[in-house]
């Protein structure tokens, strides 16, 4: 064991006193006044059983070792006075990272080999309900990109029989599937003008044929998939009143997420659960005891986590629970995140793509509607994720 020399003390006074930090990963010892020097690397076994430290599980770093010596007097048996060397030390110490013998590889080995899956019935009667989550986002109808309008309704309508069967698909798998949920994440509709400069010379529809486009596919998705819960919220493109500026001169309320939202209600009244925005743009909804929180995502700024954990706190305050799961649209690609404290997905668009956007990035998304399940069937409060 290597001693560095470096601390050399001639003082007759001086005195030390033993001393041991100890950490996870190990820590820091100081010894007392030794009456002979530390030669041997087994020395140091009683060094650290001297301070309480298994030397099976520490070893002292060999780089770390300071060494104080100093002369102090001392009476011999005749009477008379000599002198004699006392030693410190000063060195830190780690914990053994455990190693695997050959005997344990072996038994391990064994154990692999021996394993087989675990064969298991389909049983829905003990399993945890949950809801299965349908998220119809950014489909922009009107807009002309990616084959247009006879497209992007072409795609919406094949997610609705998609969506069907799916559900078909995990209720045979065993998932106890007690309600259907939809949520428009927002953009149904493109718009004629104000959200980029060409918008007015692009689209293929105007404002009214756009509205009542989206009222035709909304009423034939809620009466084939007959949901439990429909939520809508505002977004970007939805926005009116603007008058030539950038956001409406009213209220936010003034949104086609709204407006929609509301008409669908008006057309199907009861039985379903309706959760559609007024003015707010975050809204909380729980979905088989998991607290939900959906927004378009127009509205976040700089890092998302930071924002998103903004907002939950105030949902905690203003509903009494912190969201689990962040659903949020706007950036037309599929994306899951695990932050901690809750999940956030971001949703795919059905819609025919953004030419500029490929012209600056050279990234384009693949179109789909995101479905999960939403549940305290899992630990992550959701499963069985697919882009349909």
């Amino acid at each position: 064991m290597p001693v560095n020399l470096d601390e050399f003390d001639s003082r007759p006074e001086k005195q030390i006193r033993s001393s041991v930090e100890v950490g996870p990963d190990g820590g820091e010892f100081q010894t007392a006044a030794l009456d002979r020097p530390i030669t041997l690397a087994t020395d140091w076994i009683a060094v650290l059983e001297g301070f309480g430290l298994d030397p099976d599980e520490f070893y002292v770093v060999d780089d770390t070792v300071r060494m104080s010596k100093w002369q102090q007097s001392k009476r011999t048996e005749s009477g008379d006075r000599d002198i004699v060397w006392l030693y410190s030390y000063k060195a830190r110490f780690a914990r053994r990272t455990p190693t695997l013998t050959e005997l344990d590889i072996d038994q391990l080995r064994t154990k692999i080999d021996k394993w087989r899956p675990r064969s298991t019935k389909t049983n829905t009667a003990n399993s945890e309900p949950c809801t299965f989550l349908i998220n119809w986002a950014d489909w922009q109808i009107g807009k002309s990109a990616g084959g247009g309008v006879a497209a992007t309704v072409e795609r919406v309508q094949q997610s609705f029989d998609d969506c069907l069967a799916r559900i078909k698909e995990l209720r045979r798998a065993g998932r106890n599937i007690e309600k259907v949920a939809i949520f428009n994440m927002g953009d149904p509709s493109e718009g004629c003008s104000g959200n980029y400069a060409s918008q007015t010379h692009t689209v293929e529809l105007n404002m009214r044929a756009q509205l009542n486009l989206v009222l035709d596919l909304w009423t034939q998705g809620l009466a084939s998939l007959a949901p439990d819960i429909f939520a809508s919220v505002l977004c970007n493109h939805g926005e009116w009143t603007r008058n030539g500026g950038p956001k409406p001169i009213t209220s936010d309320s003034d949104n086609v997420g709204g407006y929609l939202g509301d008409t669908v209600r008006r057309i199907f009244g009861e039985g379903i659960e309706w959760h559609i925005a007024h003015d707010e743009m975050v809204q909380m909804v729980k979905l088989s005891g998991v607290p939900v929180a959906i927004t378009h995502g127009h509205k976040i700024t700089g890092k998302e986590f930071e924002w998103l954990r903004g907002q939950s706190q105030r949902l905690q305050y203003d509903a009494g629970a912190m969201p689990r799961l962040w659903i949020t649209a706007h950036r037309h690609h599929l994306s899951l995140e695990d932050y901690g404290p809750f999940w956030r997905a971001q949703c795919p668009s059905l819609d025919g793509g953004s030419k500029w956007f490929s012209d600056m990035t050279g990234k384009w998304s693949t179109p789909g509607t995101l479905t999960m399940l939403v549940g305290n069937h899992d630990i992550r409060g959701w499963s069985d994720v697919a882009v349909l």
